[in-house]
């Protein structure tokens, strides 16, 4: 069977020239597709970079934010120590200037009754403590009167000789005594609950005790 119009020889090469054009078609498809292929993988490469930095930056911002985050933390710390001190100045500033008053009025008066409300005052409210008593040492030097009280039973105390208990001990030795940092030895059942004695002097004269 002979192919229509033209011999077989023709028909061969134009077979032959369909296919070079068509392997011709295919290399040059080919090559636009390594073109192709090569211009992806160039930004698959810049975004990859581009996602690498990314994530670096992601990360430089969350070590910048804890950072950020520590220096508030102990800005704010700072801040609640500094409000603390500002508060306990006040306080001392307020001491003080109660303690201004009433050693003004101590030294203004001449009243003894007077002079022992101030002085319960004063430890009542600079000390903080609700429970005082002063004691007058006797003019014959053996034991202390109770001259003064505040929210303790005077009865035990009325009368205490030197030597007697932290209080006389403390009358008779001239030293003071605190609780927890002395020893209680000696102390009697109605001063359990004694926090302090500070005995007075007056040109190595005793005077009295404040407890």
């Amino acid at each position: 069977m002979k192919p229509a119009g033209g011999t077989p020889e023709s028909y061969v090469e134009k077979v032959r020239d369909d296919t070079r054009r068509y392997v011709q078609a295919l290399l040059e498809e080919n090559g636009k597709l390594r073109v192709l292929t090569a211009s992806l993988e160039s930004e698959n490469r810049f975004l990859n970079e581009q996602v690498a930095t990314l994530q670096k930056d992601v990360e430089s911002h969350w070590l910048e934010r804890e950072r950020l985050q520590k220096s508030l933390a102990e800005i704010e710390e700072e801040n609640r120590r500094f409000s603390e001190q500002y508060v306990g100045v006040e306080q001392q500033n307020t001491d003080l200037a109660s303690l201004y008053v009433a050693s003004y009025r101590l030294h203004a008066t001449l009243d003894r009754g007077e002079a022992l409300t101030i002085v319960q005052d004063i430890i009542c409210n600079l000390i903080g403590s609700e429970e005082i008593a002063i004691f007058e040492a006797d003019e014959s030097g053996s034991g202390l009167s109770l001259v003064a009280c505040l929210g303790v039973e005077p009865g035990p105390f009325r009368s205490v000789p030197l030597g007697r208990g932290v209080i006389g001990r403390c009358a008779r030795a001239g030293e003071i005594y605190l609780a927890g940092r002395d020893d209680n030895a000696g102390l009697r059942p109605e001063e359990k609950d004694l926090s302090a004695c500070i005995p007075l002097h007056f040109d190595g004269r005793l005077l009295g005790v404040v407890a």
